[in-house]
């Protein structure tokens, strides 16, 4: 048997159990609600925002600011295009010129050294270093060979600029050899080690193609 104090110390821990569960419950269903008006709350307040921003863009003053931000704004870049492109277009003309006027200047240097029987032929042939006797482009006719490969230089990317400042490279030491050859007289007979020494720089610059075009 159970003694009476035993009873109602069971009979106590149940009320408040019963209680405690009631009053979870309660709570639970509170917190439910409030989340639940909180929730319709936010969409209420989101719904009344999408409605004024479509209000405003729908105004005048909407109006005008979708013209004057957005659409220019969209112009701005399309013009920023149009000018990257129109800049791309002028480089590529650009490194199409000078490298056509640099094989023609090679070809005309080459020719004229290869039938060269005396020092002034092989000056006569190595001044078109300086200066294009027969120019495709009237405008690059007295730009040194040199100055046409650092305007390449300046345009194209990458491993283009190691062959570019490699020709430059050579055609210096064209330069060089070219300066020695002044001091000797017009009339002498060009000597073939001489004439070979230029005819492979002229053939180095030329395995340096460039892919300009």
């Amino acid at each position: 048997m159970i003694a009476d104090d035993k009873k109602k110390l069971i009979e106590a821990e149940e009320i408040y159990r019963h209680e405690f569960k009631k009053t979870l419950e309660t709570t639970d269903t509170s917190i439910s609600k409030t989340l639940d008006q909180v929730v319709s709350e936010v969409k209420l307040e989101k719904s009344k925002m999408g409605a004024q921003i479509m209000a405003f863009l729908n105004s005048s003053v909407g109006m005008w600011f979708l013209s004057s931000v957005v659409i220019t704004g969209g112009a701005a870049v399309i013009q920023q295009i149009q000018h990257k492109y129109e800049v791309e277009q002028k480089n590529h003309a650009q490194l199409i010129s000078y490298k056509f006027e640099i094989e023609n200047r090679l070809d005309n240097m080459e020719y004229a050294l290869r039938r060269a029987k005396t020092v002034g032929d092989a000056k006569d042939s190595l001044d078109r270093l300086f200066k294009s006797k027969f120019p495709l482009t009237p405008e690059l006719q007295n730009r040194s060979l040199g100055s046409l490969y650092l305007n390449i230089y300046e345009l194209v990317p990458g491993t283009e600029k190691q062959k570019a400042q490699a020709a430059i490279n050579f055609i210096r030491e064209m330069e060089d050899a070219e300066y020695l050859l002044q001091s000797q007289p017009d009339n002498k007979t060009i000597d073939d080690q001489e004439k070979a020494r230029f005819n492979k720089l002229i053939q180095s610059i030329r395995e340096l193609r460039l892919n300009a075009t």
